[in-house]
């Protein structure tokens, strides 16, 4: 059987970087199967994708990924660790054999000792004293514990998520081998132009002058249709709305809600009150105690009711295959191991928790193609079907 190897992925938007980690496994294994397991609609730092998942999806398929594949909402809006969990599960469910990741350091050894670390009892009682400081963050606690331990921390967030992603691989018991691919290029914070550039340069870059740059030529034409057809957020008037909504919400109505910690409710509404717009309030939503990510996750939860999370997810949508792509999906249903959905009006025919976790997820769908730049856009997302490539 040949290597069905993962990549776990928000392709917001797909870029000249993806395509090169793509063409990288093809050359390592050049009889393998790609499959992407990518955020859907929101993305992990609680951020509205630029596009639609099926359009975003398919640009990957063009490129050479296989199957495309679903990381549902709120999984795909969660910190490192619920995120990387739902990605390594959905990946092992579908057969991968192998996990693909980029990191900035490259060194396997290295991300593999963090990982145990963390999972370690002398870590638990280190970040449990760290995190008795008054005002400190979950990050900077678990820095100031590894430090204590002797370890060197990576902050870099690939670096990050792959140590999340090994944990992940063990803690579900995943026969998943880890595939480290050194990254190269710009990071997601540096907004320089470049020939491979970071997908938050590429969307500022987007917003500024209506052009996608840093992108394959091969997905140029669907980026333009999406363009063309007003299929791109407006991020202003997200914002704003953000915005409004918190300016009539009371600190009550965080009080059940998922990852929501004392004070943490006060803090956002009086960001809220004191900003004049929604582009104001998030420049101003920063805290010494929780990350910028961190708070815009509760802002989402409280906005969509998340009073939990699952362990894991139950189910996984079809974005986009070609014919190799639909053979692994028909041998993922065989296998049954995760509830397969290639039509979005069938969600109701899955088990009471995957309906309930489908529900929530195409709540999100609905709420992001509110938010597209041309009110013509087609807004059922029952009618939204995955690009199937010859």
């Amino acid at each position: 059987m040949s290597e069905i190897i993962a990549i776990i992925c928000e392709y917001n938007p797909f870029h000249s970087g993806h395509k090169i980690q793509i063409n990288k496994i093809k050359e390592s294994f050049p009889k393998s199967k790609i499959i992407a397991i990518m955020s859907g609609n929101c993305t992990q730092r609680a951020e509205l994708a630029i596009m639609d998942k099926y359009s975003r999806a398919e640009a990957a398929v063009i490129c050479g990924v296989d199957a495309v594949f679903e990381i549902p909402y709120p999984y795909s809006s969660s910190n490192a660790e619920v995120f990387a969990k739902a990605g390594v599960y959905i990946a092992s469910s579908l057969g991968a054999t192998h996990l693909c990741f980029g990191s900035e350091t490259g060194e396997i050894d290295y991300l593999k000792d963090i990982a145990d670390t963390i999972d370690s009892e002398n870590f638990a009682n280190a970040i449990s004293l760290a995190l008795k400081e008054k005002g400190i963050s979950y990050p900077r606690a678990r820095e100031k514990a590894l430090i204590k331990l002797g370890k060197s921390i990576p902050n870099t967030p690939n670096d990050i998520l792959g140590v999340e992603y090994l944990r992940a691989i063990k803690s579900i018991d995943s026969s998943i081998i880890p595939i480290v691919i050194k990254r190269k290029g710009s990071s997601y914070k540096d907004y320089e132009i470049s020939d491979i550039m970071s997908a938050g340069a590429i969307r500022k870059f987007f917003y500024k002058k209506g052009k996608f740059i840093s992108v394959p030529e091969d997905v140029l034409d669907v980026y333009k249709r999406e363009q063309n057809e007003g299929k791109i957020l407006n991020e202003e008037a997200l914002d704003d709305f953000i915005h409004k909504y918190l300016l009539l919400a009371i600190a009550d109505d965080f009080e059940t809600i998922y990852d929501t910690l004392p004070g943490m409710s006060h803090f956002i509404l009086n960001v809220a009150k004191e900003a004049s717009s929604g582009k104001e309030f998030f420049e101003k939503l920063t805290s010494k105690s929780y990350t910028h990510s961190r708070l815009r996750r509760v802002i989402f939860y409280m906005m969509f009711k998340v009073k939990k999370i699952e362990e894991m997810p139950s189910y996984t949508t079809l974005l986009s295959s070609n014919s190799c792509g639909r053979v692994i999906v028909k041998n993922a249903k065989k296998a049954n191991k995760i509830n397969i959905l290639t039509k979005v009006a069938n969600y109701k025919k899955l088990d009471p928790v995957s309906i309930n976790q489908a529900e929530m997820s195409l709540k999100m769908d609905k709420f992001h193609i509110s938010f597209m730049r041309s009110p013509s856009v087609q807004n059922d997302v029952f009618k939204k079907q995955p690009f199937l490539k010859k």
